[in-house]
């Protein structure tokens, strides 16, 4: 046998390794269990089940509220700050025009071009500008904020890191809210965003969300598709407002949806304070200091794994996936002035049914996409297509003169999953439960940091190009996200081999097999009783 190789022994241990088989696998040689223990176990396994669909039901829900509200409130703001920008552009015509930028925001009336196109072009390129600053404003103190937040929320429990993000994004929308009511300086904004960052912004909140979706789920793809579920029950509340976003601010203006959306999110912070339960085992708590919660962070990419199925360069490589992907995700922000400019001009009601008709599709089908998929291909293949359908969308846009090519373009979104939840989930089965906090905030100090790079340079390119070729950002996100795709797609073809040639896992005789993909157990003709290394299932720990 190499030193490769990892046997369990009578003694329950797992030779080569310091962890044993109730860590990493259960052998048909169990000590039976007295009759009445077993009715126990399975009493308190579906008190344990029912407690964790409750928290998932109660997660979705006050998630999706907060979501509620920063969609109708993001429409909102969107719209307004380049429109904001439009005012001090125009000058003094701005007075006789205003009461058109919710329909026609390209002010060109009857005309087949705007006449104020090139204050208009000023205008995107100033909105583009500030959108910089709001994000290094928001993404910096963001960082370092994740980072302490992971490591406490591995000790201290999962509460903190839904309550902190929340509490921050209501300050920062009531900032918002207050500038927009009495035409305060827009730069107070930059505030609001400080604020929200040292709250720690959404990657905290898609942290908190992923987390507590893997504290209550197990099962490899089962956990995949619930992170993609939950995530599409958010997308589905965020696009549905985007749908009565348009009316509701045609006929009220911008502010108005603002306050609103301010109101919702407040509502669900009210209600995690109240509603959401602390799922961290403390009996798993390992206790440790600032220095070594941080290192535990970081550590994934530096250190080899506890599990012996796979490597730190698989946490590496899906990091620079997400490192990568993330960047392209910088210049959605972009979107909203892309579409309200010359030559689309679209009004606030035709830019809301249009985004939430398109993203609800894509909420919808997500789930049920996933299922599918599950049925021939595993989480990696599944992202790879995501991935793919992402630059066809980028490039369509790219170059995009017509509203027909936009359609098109949204309409290939539909398939796009979301990758990021789908590569969290991978990397969920790779550690302890213990670790997720520690996990989760080393993707979310990612995603910061490429969104403060990227949405930085994304933004100022948008400026500097707008009036040349406006749509070269979105030509480069495309490439971008090529770059990501490419990555992941080497990833598969070292993981398929490696699980090929997989070190064999000896479990005391048993003859069976699983499937690396599914997991699911099937009979194997082998007598010696060897478990394929890459296809146990690990997810009864993991």
């Amino acid at each position: 046998m190499s030193t490769e190789d990892h046997v369990v022994n009578e003694g329950g241990n797992i030779q080569g390794s310091d962890l044993n088989d109730n860590e990493y696998a259960e052998t048909e040689d169990s000590p039976i269990i007295d009759p009445r223990e077993r009715d126990e176990n399975k009493v308190d396994g579906k008190e344990d089940n029912h407690r964790k669909r409750s928290n998932m039901l109660r997660m979705i829900a006050i998630c999706g509220i907060s979501m509620l509200g920063y969609g109708i409130y993001g429409a909102a703001y969107d719209q307004w700050i380049y429109v904001r920008f439009a005012k001090d552009a125009l000058g003094n015509n701005f007075s006789q025009l205003h009461h058109l930028s919710a329909r026609d925001p390209c002010f060109r009336g009857n005309k087949s071009e705007s006449p104020y196109k090139s204050d208009l072009l000023q205008a995107q390129a100033k909105t583009a500008r500030f959108g910089v600053w709001t994000m290094l404003c928001a993404l910096i103190p963001s960082l370092f904020t994740n980072i302490l937040l992971g490591v406490f929320s591995d000790q201290i429990g999962r509460r903190l890191i839904f309550i902190a993000p929340m509490a921050g994004n209501v300050i920062r929308v009531a900032i918002t809210c207050a500038v927009a009511l009495w035409d305060l300086n827009v730069h107070y904004i930059l505030i609001g965003s400080f604020i929200n960052g040292v709250s720690g912004d959404f990657g905290a909140f898609f942290m908190a969300m992923f987390v507590y979706t893997a504290d209550n789920t197990s099962k490899g793809n089962n956990r995949s598709l619930l992170m993609v579920f939950a995530q599409a029950m958010n997308f589905i509340c965020y696009y549905l407002t985007l749908l009565a976003s348009g009316y509701y601010i045609e006929a009220e203006g911008y502010v108005w949806p603002m306050v609103t959306g301010l109101g919702a999110l407040f509502l669900s912070f009210v209600l995690c304070l109240f509603f959401i339960r602390e799922t961290l085992d403390k009996s798993q708590v390992r206790r440790q200091g600032m220095i070594l919660g941080i290192k535990s962070i970081f550590g994934f990419y530096f250190e080899e794994p506890e599990n012996p199925l796979f490597r730190k360069g698989d946490f590496i490589v899906l990091g620079l996936v997400i490192f990568v992907y993330g960047s392209s995700l910088g210049g959605i922000a972009i979107t909203t002035i892309f579409l309200m400019s010359e030559p689309f001009c679209w009004g606030s009601t035709r830019l809301g049914n249009v985004q939430s008709s398109f993203g609800l599709a894509n909420a919808l089908l997500s789930t049920g996409l996933m299922k599918l998929m599950h049925l021939i291909m595993g989480d990696e293949q599944v992202a790879l297509l995501s991935l793919l359908a992402g630059i066809a969308n980028r490039f369509l846009f790219a170059f995009a003169n017509y509203n027909w090519q936009i359609y098109t373009a949204y309409a290939v979104s539909a398939l796009e999953l979301p990758v990021l939840a789908i590569i969290r989930s991978i990397l969920s089965r790779m550690i302890r439960p213990n670790q997720r906090g520690s996990l989760f905030a080393s993707v979310a100090v990612i995603e910061t940091a490429t969104f403060a790079m990227s949405g930085a340079g994304l933004n100022e390119l948008y400026a500097s190009t707008v009036a040349e070729w406006k749509g070269l950002t979105f030509f480069v996100i495309g490439c971008i996200v090529f770059v990501s795709a490419l990555i992941l797609f080497i990833y598969i073809i070292v993981i398929s081999r490696r699980r090929a040639k997989s070190p064999a896992l000896v479990v005391n005789g048993s003859a069976q097999r699983y499937d690396s993909e599914t997991r699911a157990e099937r009979t194997s003709s082998d007598s010696s009783g060897i478990i394929n290394a890459a296809g146990v299932d690990y997810e009864d720990v993991y």
